[in-house]
């Protein structure tokens, strides 16, 4: 029977850039995630207020599409921040010297 052979480790630099991009990701999918599933509104102008015709509407209760977009972005972007902490895991492993 053979035994397990450990997959040699990449540069930590490579762990730590993936790991810095996964976070500045998740914290964009957050706070967009929270902000769709709070108010329903877009991510690019949250707090702009409706205005038809002249006048300007009450806020409405978020639909549940609007929420629900929202939880998949929570998801995704908590999702990154498991990733980051795995690649600064992989990343420490690496600079010591494997193992």
């Amino acid at each position: 029977m053979q035994g397990y052979a450990a997959a040699p480790l990449s540069p930590p630099e490579t762990y730590f850039q993936t790991a810095a991009f996964c976070l500045l990701v998740a914290i964009v999918l957050i706070w967009a995630g929270r902000t769709q599933h709070r108010t329903g509104r877009g991510i690019f102008r949250p707090d702009r207020p409706v205005q038809i015709g002249g006048t300007l509407v009450p806020e409405q209760q978020p639909s549940k599409s609007k929420r629900a977009a929202g939880r998949v972005y929570l998801f995704f972007g908590w999702f990154l921040v498991l990733g980051t902490v795995i690649n600064l895991i992989n990343g420490f492993r690496s600079a010591r010297g494997g193992g």
